[in-house]
Order: structure tokens, then C-alpha cells, then sequence
């Protein structure tokens, strides 16, 4: 079989109608600059199920021992995920948003290899890539607000409460930023100003990353420290989109976030989900000094002239609430303490568990897909 074949196969065995393959000259170089015809052929074949390597082994029908090292090498890559449940140990091979624009990344390490996946995976990504996403409702994360911006803390899910939500879990991780990474190993961009290692990773996950080199252990008080010095940095917490026992708190930034990267520059109806809140702006006290139109990550506040304003020039901040994602960015460094996050009038739960969450993104998905054909 040449390259080009154990490649091509690759591509069929990961392309399918809910995540696709599209069309772009950045593809193959995308894949090729990162995956070896070997390694290509290997995955081809590997269920995106978890398996144990006997049962990987039966597929491939090869011997456990010899697998076992290369599984553990495409681990190490972020191409595969090991999944470790009380004694039990299974692998399945991850989907190719994973691969190409999320796990590789988590190290921080600066190979030739990570910078040129980094660069073709960009292309690719504006290219159209992930315009697959837009007609996804439930979106990856959800944004969840600064500790201490809710007006009325009695109302606060516990879903919605940062505390209570780090307080579940019992391992702790840190990576790199891996949008914000990815962007600084390809040349056709500027280094992000914003921290790096900020990408938070609980139990199960955070053990797959520590284990693989794709991170580091940390403690809980070390995890509140990180999500400190985010919200001072102006990054929006954003956790796994479902409610219970979410894996992941990213800390986005609004340049080069994969949420809201495509909502600034393709055109996509929103970034990630909202929480329950929006921003209350008090005209009386608010000195229009701006720095909340310059925090905000969605454009959501702009300075007006109101009759209620005391400030010079008559202005003072004004929210656009349809837009905003009540993630409190803009409230936890207002100067005058004159806007917060209120409640909005109706409270909106994520998808329960992520078996939920994946099951809402494929119907999405395929609804768009029979949109798509309808009209051509």
C-alpha cells in the first residue's frame, strides 16, 4: 500500500456526516505534516470508542505487545486517549478536532513537527472547517461567571458557581492554552499577550494529560490561583457544556479562542453558550471610562449618552443583553462597581451529561446536513 493510500484511508475512516472532512488545499498537508503514513495506517480502524488493547489488537489483528507501545506513543502526541477507570484501562482514537486543534497543543512544547500541524491547521480551520460548528445550539463550552460578579448570589446554580464546581473533583491539572499555542508556533501570527497556561483538566481527563506529558498535577488552591490571575488577565472561564461533572474550565481569550475566533471573523451566530446572566449597568455611578467596552469578549458594551449619566460628556456603558454571555469579565474590574450580573428572566440548563451534550451536537449536526441537501 503506498503513502498516499494509508492516507486516504485514514481520512475515510475519520470523516463522517457529523464532523467532516472538507474541502481545503491545507488538508493533506495538515495531516501529512503531523501523522506518519505508519501512524496513519495504525489508527485506521481504531474505534472512537474506548477499547482494551486486547480488543484493539483483535481489531488490527496484531499482537497486544506490539500495539501497546505505539498506542502509548499516540498518546503522548494527543492523538489518542486513554481512559482510566478504577483498574481498568481502555484507548480509543480521538476525532479530528481533537487532534488537529486541541490535545497536541497542551504541552507547550515548540517542535518543528507541533509548528508545522500548527500552521496548516490553521489555514484549515479559516478555510471552512469549522463552519460545521455554527449550526451546533450546544456549543463545546459554557460560559460560567467570575467568582464574586452575581448581584444576587442566592440565585446561583450550582452548575454556575466556580467554586462549587472545582470543588467536585479530587485530581487537578494545567496545560497550555491550546488555541492560544497553536497560534504562536505558526509564524503567520502575533504571540498571544494573554497568560498560556491556563487550560484546566479534572480527574479522568487530568490524568490522561499528566500521565502523557501533556500537562502538569496541581492543587485546588493552585487552580483557584490560575483562575485568579484569568479573570484579572480578562479571560472568560468557559466549562464542558454540561452540568454534571464537567472536565474541562478553559480560560478564553477573544482573539484566538476557538469559540470565539469564528464568531468575530466567520461570521457565526454566537461564541460559546451563555450562562444564566447578563450585564446591569448603574448609569448614576458609572464614569464612562471604557475599560468595560475593551474587556468585554463579544462586543456587548458600548458607551451612550444617557439622562441618568453623571459622567463627563453625559455617557455612560450600555449592554446589548441579546449579546452578551454573562461571564462577568467586564464587572470584575469596573472601577466604580457600577455594572453586575443579573439574572436573566429565564434559567437555562446545559445538557445534563456529556453523553447528552454529544448526542444534541450530532442531531444538530445532521439537521444541518439535511438543510444542506434540501437546498442544493
Amino acid at each position: 500500500m503506498t503513502d498516499q493510500e494509508k492516507y486516504r484511508k485514514f481520512v475515510e475512516w475519520l470523516d463522517n456526516p457529523v464532523w467532516e472532512f472538507t474541502e481545503s488545499e491545507a488538508m493533506m498537508p495538515m495531516i501529512m505534516s503531523y501523522i506518519s503514513p505508519e501512524e496513519a495506517e495504525f489508527m485506521t480502524g481504531i474505534p472512537l470508542n474506548a477499547k482494551t488493547i486486547p480488543e484493539i489488537a483483535a481489531i488490527k489483528n496484531m499482537d497486544p505487545d506490539e500495539i501497546a507501545p505505539k498506542i502509548k506513543a499516540l498518546c503522548e502526541k494527543g492523538l489518542m486517549y486513554e481512559s482510566m477507570r478504577g483498574d481498568s484501562v481502555r484507548y480509543k482514537l480521538l476525532d479530528a478536532q481533537q487532534m488537529f486543534l486541541r490535545m497536541p497543543y497542551w504541552s507547550g512544547a515548540e517542535t518543528e513537527e507541533l509548528k508545522n500541524v500548527a500552521h496548516y491547521s490553521n489555514k484549515y480551520y479559516m478555510d471552512g472547517w469549522y463552519d460545521q460548528m455554527d449550526a451546533v445550539h450546544q456549543k463545546g463550552l459554557r460560559a460560567i461567571p467570575i467568582q464574586r460578579t452575581v448581584e444576587d448570589v442566592r440565585q446561583v446554580m450550582p452548575f454556575e458557581n466556580i467554586m462549587q464546581v472545582v470543588d467536585n473533583y479530587e485530581y487537578y491539572t494545567v496545560s497550555h492554552c491550546p488555541c492560544r499555542h497553536k497560534h504562536k508556533l505558526d509564524p503567520d501570527y502575533q504571540e498571544s499577550a494573554y497568560p498560556s497556561e491556563t487550560c484546566l483538566h479534572f480527574d479522568e481527563l487530568g490524568r490522561h494529560i499528566v500521565k502523557n506529558g501533556l500537562g502538569r498535577e496541581i492543587t485546588k488552591e493552585e487552580t483557584l490561583e490560575i483562575l485568579k490571575k484569568a479573570a484579572d488577565a480578562g479571560l472568560v472561564h468557559g466549562v464542558s457544556n454540561q452540568e454534571e461533572k464537567p472536565d474541562t474550565i478553559c480560560n478564553c481569550d477573544p482573539i484566538y479562542c476557538t469559540m470565539f475566533r469564528p464568531y468575530h471573523l466567520l461570521g457565526h451566530s454566537q461564541a460559546m453558550n451563555k450562562s444564566n446572566y447578563q450585564v446591569k449597568v448603574i448609569p448614576e455611578t458609572c464614569k464612562a471610562c471604557g475599560l468595560c467596552v475593551k474587556r468585554c469578549p463579544v462586543d456587548a458594551i458600548e458607551l451612550k449618552v444617557s439622562s441618568q449619566a453623571t459622567s463627563k460628556f453625559n455617557k455612560a456603558a450600555s449592554v446589548d443583553t441579546d449579546i452578551c454571555i454573562g461571564c462577568g469579565v467586564c464587572v470584575h474590574k469596573c472601577p466604580t462597581g457600577s455594572i453586575v450580573l443579573e439574572h436573566r428572566e429565564e434559567t437555562t440548563r446545559p445538557p445534563k451529561t456529556g453523553r447528552e451534550w454529544s448526542q444534541l451536537f450530532v442531531e444538530d449536526r445532521l439537521a444541518a446536513k439535511q438543510e444542506q441537501a434540501r437546498i442544493e
